[in-house]
């Protein structure tokens, strides 16, 4: 079985979570822009690991398991200065 990366089950399920309507109210949440959200959610961007980060923050799922929602299975995730640059560009 071949796992393909898809961040829609990982933002749908954290909305879920949180009790939000929608997108603007989880970048809220995330101190993200709406546009960095939908372009992750559009495969323009990945999802970095300080917004994976920020998310086990505000829900207290685990790292792991929320790699897994997106359907990322590598063994580890590496951090970059680039995206979080990216994610501080943003807002």
């Amino acid at each position: 079985m071949r796992h393909i990366y898809d961040p829609n089950p990982l933002f749908d399920t954290t909305i879920t979570c949180l009790k939000l309507a929608n997108d603007r109210e989880l970048s809220s949440i995330l101190q993200l822009s709406a546009s960095l959200l939908r372009k992750m959610r559009q495969h323009q961007l990945p999802v970095s690991g300080v917004v994976l980060l920020r998310i086990h923050e505000v829900t207290g799922i685990g790292l792991l398991e929320l790699r897994q929602m997106m359907g990322d299975r590598r063994r580890k995730f590496r951090l970059s200065s680039c995206s979080a640059q990216a994610m501080t560009d943003e807002r």
